[in-house]
Protein backbone atom coordinates (compact mmCIF):
# COMPACT_ATOMS: atom_id res chain seq x y z
CA UNK A 1 0.00 0.00 0.00
CA UNK A 2 1.47 3.42 -0.78
CA UNK A 3 1.43 6.77 1.22
CA UNK A 4 0.05 9.73 -0.25
CA UNK A 5 1.71 12.99 1.38
CA UNK A 6 -1.03 15.29 2.65
CA UNK A 7 -0.84 18.64 1.13
CA UNK A 8 1.68 21.56 3.04
CA UNK A 9 -0.35 23.44 5.25
CA UNK A 10 -0.71 26.77 3.84
CA UNK A 11 0.48 29.88 5.65
CA UNK A 12 -0.57 33.31 4.50
CA UNK A 13 2.72 35.92 5.49
CA UNK A 14 2.50 40.01 5.49
CA UNK A 15 3.10 41.51 2.51
CA UNK A 16 6.67 42.10 3.33
CA UNK A 17 9.76 41.57 1.81
CA UNK A 18 10.96 37.93 3.04
CA UNK A 19 13.79 37.97 5.45
CA UNK A 20 14.92 35.62 8.68
CA UNK A 21 12.01 37.04 10.20
CA UNK A 22 9.42 35.95 7.84
CA UNK A 23 11.55 32.65 7.60
CA UNK A 24 11.32 32.00 10.88
CA UNK A 25 7.73 32.90 11.80
CA UNK A 26 6.30 30.47 8.87
CA UNK A 27 8.79 27.60 9.90
CA UNK A 28 6.91 28.39 13.73
CA UNK A 29 3.46 28.64 12.28
CA UNK A 30 3.99 25.17 10.78
CA UNK A 31 4.65 23.55 13.97
CA UNK A 32 1.99 25.27 15.60
CA UNK A 33 -0.60 24.29 12.71
CA UNK A 34 1.02 20.53 13.17
CA UNK A 35 -0.07 20.49 16.29
CA UNK A 36 -3.32 22.50 16.79
CA UNK A 37 -5.19 21.44 13.14
CA UNK A 38 -8.06 23.85 13.85
CA UNK A 39 -6.31 27.04 15.48
CA UNK A 40 -6.27 30.42 13.99
CA UNK A 41 -3.05 31.80 13.56
CA UNK A 42 -1.88 35.28 13.31
CA UNK A 43 2.03 37.24 13.23
CA UNK A 44 1.28 40.71 14.99
CA UNK A 45 3.70 43.04 16.38
CA UNK A 46 6.51 44.76 14.21
CA UNK A 47 6.14 41.67 11.88
CA UNK A 48 2.74 42.27 10.89
CA UNK A 49 3.60 45.60 9.67
CA UNK A 50 7.14 45.34 8.45
CA UNK A 51 8.77 47.48 10.84
CA UNK A 52 10.92 44.98 12.30
CA UNK A 53 14.61 44.78 12.98
CA UNK A 54 17.11 42.39 13.61
CA UNK A 55 16.87 42.74 17.09
CA UNK A 56 12.60 42.39 16.98
CA UNK A 57 10.89 39.36 18.92
CA UNK A 58 8.43 37.74 16.53
CA UNK A 59 4.65 37.93 17.90
CA UNK A 60 1.98 34.96 17.08
CA UNK A 61 -1.53 35.18 18.50
CA UNK A 62 -3.33 31.51 18.11
CA UNK A 63 -7.20 31.19 18.96
CA UNK A 64 -8.94 27.59 19.74
CA UNK A 65 -11.92 26.49 21.40
CA UNK A 66 -10.42 23.67 22.92
CA UNK A 67 -7.97 25.29 25.25
CA UNK A 68 -8.67 25.28 28.17
CA UNK A 69 -7.01 28.02 29.60
CA UNK A 70 -5.09 31.68 28.04
CA UNK A 71 -1.52 31.74 28.33
CA UNK A 72 1.19 33.44 26.75
CA UNK A 73 4.91 30.97 26.03
CA UNK A 74 7.94 32.37 25.16
CA UNK A 75 10.21 29.93 22.36
CA UNK A 76 12.05 30.44 19.33
CA UNK A 77 12.61 29.88 15.78
CA UNK A 78 15.51 29.74 13.61
CA UNK A 79 17.10 30.91 16.97
CA UNK A 80 14.48 33.96 16.63
CA UNK A 81 12.76 34.98 20.09
CA UNK A 82 9.02 33.91 19.72
CA UNK A 83 6.18 35.16 21.92
CA UNK A 84 2.63 33.12 21.27
CA UNK A 85 -0.08 34.47 22.98
CA UNK A 86 -2.99 31.54 23.05
CA UNK A 87 -6.71 32.28 23.44
CA UNK A 88 -9.54 30.90 23.88
CA UNK A 89 -12.11 32.33 20.88
CA UNK A 90 -15.67 32.31 23.42
CA UNK A 91 -16.71 35.87 24.73
CA UNK A 92 -19.41 36.37 27.12
CA UNK A 93 -20.58 39.62 28.93
CA UNK A 94 -17.90 39.93 31.11
CA UNK A 95 -15.34 39.35 28.60
CA UNK A 96 -17.04 41.90 26.51
CA UNK A 97 -17.19 44.12 29.01
CA UNK A 98 -13.23 44.05 29.90
CA UNK A 99 -12.28 44.27 26.08
CA UNK A 100 -14.56 47.41 25.42
CA UNK A 101 -13.07 49.23 28.21
CA UNK A 102 -9.84 48.08 26.77
CA UNK A 103 -8.47 48.47 30.37
CA UNK A 104 -5.45 46.46 32.55
CA UNK A 105 -4.13 43.50 30.95
CA UNK A 106 -6.57 43.19 28.40
CA UNK A 107 -5.12 46.27 26.57
CA UNK A 108 -2.53 44.54 24.97
CA UNK A 109 -4.47 41.19 23.87
CA UNK A 110 -7.10 43.70 22.62
CA UNK A 111 -4.41 45.50 20.11
CA UNK A 112 -2.41 42.39 19.26
CA UNK A 113 -5.80 40.98 17.73
CA UNK A 114 -7.03 44.06 16.97
CA UNK A 115 -3.67 44.21 14.24
CA UNK A 116 -2.80 40.77 13.42
CA UNK A 117 -2.30 39.51 10.01
CA UNK A 118 -4.24 36.58 9.74
CA UNK A 119 -1.90 33.71 8.78
CA UNK A 120 -4.46 31.14 8.98
CA UNK A 121 -8.04 30.77 10.43
CA UNK A 122 -9.63 27.11 9.01
CA UNK A 123 -12.10 27.43 11.59
CA UNK A 124 -12.10 31.30 11.23
CA UNK A 125 -12.31 31.79 15.49
CA UNK A 126 -9.29 34.64 14.66
CA UNK A 127 -11.32 36.41 12.08
CA UNK A 128 -14.39 36.48 14.13
CA UNK A 129 -12.35 37.39 17.30
CA UNK A 130 -11.30 40.56 14.91
CA UNK A 131 -14.93 41.15 13.96
CA UNK A 132 -15.53 41.44 17.90
CA UNK A 133 -12.97 43.48 18.22
CA UNK A 134 -14.26 45.91 16.03
CA UNK A 135 -17.66 45.54 17.25
CA UNK A 136 -16.88 46.91 20.94
CA UNK A 137 -14.64 49.55 19.48
CA UNK A 138 -17.83 51.22 17.60
CA UNK A 139 -19.47 50.15 21.01
CA UNK A 140 -16.89 51.79 22.92
CA UNK A 141 -17.33 55.21 20.85
CA UNK A 142 -20.84 55.50 21.20
CA UNK A 143 -21.87 54.17 24.75
CA UNK A 144 -18.51 56.86 26.34
CA UNK A 145 -20.47 58.17 28.91
CA UNK A 146 -21.90 55.09 29.84
CA UNK A 147 -18.67 53.57 30.12
CA UNK A 148 -17.12 56.75 32.24
CA UNK A 149 -19.84 55.58 34.88
CA UNK A 150 -18.82 52.19 34.75
CA UNK A 151 -15.43 53.17 35.34
CA UNK A 152 -16.24 55.73 38.14
CA UNK A 153 -18.58 53.06 39.77
CA UNK A 154 -15.27 51.12 39.43
CA UNK A 155 -13.41 53.49 41.37
CA UNK A 156 -16.05 53.91 43.96
CA UNK A 157 -16.44 50.28 44.65
CA UNK A 158 -12.54 50.31 45.46
CA UNK A 159 -13.00 53.45 47.81
CA UNK A 160 -15.60 51.98 49.73
CA UNK A 161 -13.06 48.42 50.28
CA UNK A 162 -11.02 50.97 51.64
CA UNK A 163 -13.30 52.33 53.90
CA UNK A 164 -13.97 49.26 55.08
CA UNK A 165 -10.68 47.93 55.97
CA UNK A 166 -9.11 46.83 53.12
CA UNK A 167 -4.94 47.97 53.22
CA UNK A 168 -4.01 50.63 51.26
CA UNK A 169 -1.04 49.40 50.48
CA UNK A 170 -2.53 46.60 48.74
CA UNK A 171 -1.15 47.12 45.49
CA UNK A 172 -3.88 44.75 43.94
CA UNK A 173 -6.43 47.59 45.04
CA UNK A 174 -3.37 50.23 43.85
CA UNK A 175 -3.51 48.74 40.41
CA UNK A 176 -7.28 48.55 39.66
CA UNK A 177 -7.23 51.83 40.49
CA UNK A 178 -4.56 53.17 38.18
CA UNK A 179 -6.48 51.10 35.74
CA UNK A 180 -10.18 52.72 36.26
CA UNK A 181 -8.35 56.33 36.21
CA UNK A 182 -6.70 55.95 33.18
CA UNK A 183 -9.65 54.26 31.29
CA UNK A 184 -12.13 56.86 33.08
CA UNK A 185 -9.93 59.54 31.30
CA UNK A 186 -8.84 57.89 28.30
CA UNK A 187 -13.28 57.94 27.59
CA UNK A 188 -13.81 61.36 28.77
CA UNK A 189 -11.67 62.23 25.99
CA UNK A 190 -12.61 60.26 22.96
CA UNK A 191 -8.96 58.25 23.63
CA UNK A 192 -8.54 54.54 23.40
CA UNK A 193 -5.46 52.83 24.13
CA UNK A 194 -6.28 50.79 20.77
CA UNK A 195 -2.37 49.83 19.82
CA UNK A 196 0.17 48.67 21.60
CA UNK A 197 2.23 51.58 21.21
CA UNK A 198 -0.04 53.86 22.76
CA UNK A 199 -0.99 51.68 26.01
CA UNK A 200 2.88 52.42 26.72
CA UNK A 201 3.05 55.89 25.92
CA UNK A 202 -0.02 56.51 28.10
CA UNK A 203 1.38 58.62 30.87
CA UNK A 204 2.95 61.04 27.63
CA UNK A 205 -0.80 61.32 26.49
CA UNK A 206 -1.84 62.21 29.41
CA UNK A 207 0.89 64.86 30.30
CA UNK A 208 -0.14 66.31 27.27
CA UNK A 209 -3.08 66.68 27.79
CA UNK A 210 -3.70 67.04 31.86
CA UNK A 211 -0.57 68.25 33.60
CA UNK A 212 -2.15 67.84 37.09
CA UNK A 213 -3.14 64.49 36.64
CA UNK A 214 0.30 63.50 34.97
CA UNK A 215 1.76 64.31 38.09
CA UNK A 216 -0.35 62.19 40.96
CA UNK A 217 0.19 59.40 38.51
CA UNK A 218 4.06 60.25 38.17
CA UNK A 219 3.98 60.02 42.07
CA UNK A 220 2.19 57.08 42.48
CA UNK A 221 4.70 54.96 39.92
CA UNK A 222 5.88 52.40 40.99
CA UNK A 223 3.45 50.83 42.92
CA UNK A 224 4.48 51.45 46.39
CA UNK A 225 2.64 52.11 50.10
CA UNK A 226 2.90 55.32 49.50
CA UNK A 227 0.95 55.26 46.07
CA UNK A 228 -2.75 55.51 47.62
CA UNK A 229 -3.16 59.34 48.32
CA UNK A 230 -2.03 60.72 44.89
CA UNK A 231 -3.72 57.71 43.37
CA UNK A 232 -7.44 58.79 45.59
CA UNK A 233 -6.32 62.79 44.60
CA UNK A 234 -6.24 61.58 41.05
CA UNK A 235 -9.84 59.45 41.47
CA UNK A 236 -11.56 63.12 42.69
CA UNK A 237 -9.46 64.37 39.62
CA UNK A 238 -10.79 62.61 36.96
CA UNK A 239 -14.76 61.38 38.18
CA UNK A 240 -15.29 64.17 41.00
Amino acid sequence: MSTVDAPPVEIRLPPIPRDAHTAAAEAMLRRLAAAFPDAGLGITGSLATGTHGPGSDIDLVMTDASFRREVQFASASEGIPVAVVCLRPRFDADRERRWMLQSGGDVRIVSMVRSAFVARDPGGSLAEMQRTVERLDAERRTRRDELVAVRREDAASLVRALRGGTPASDEHVQLQLFDAVVDGWYLKHGLAMDTRRESERMLETIAARDAALFELLRRAVPLTHTSMAPLLRAVDLVFG
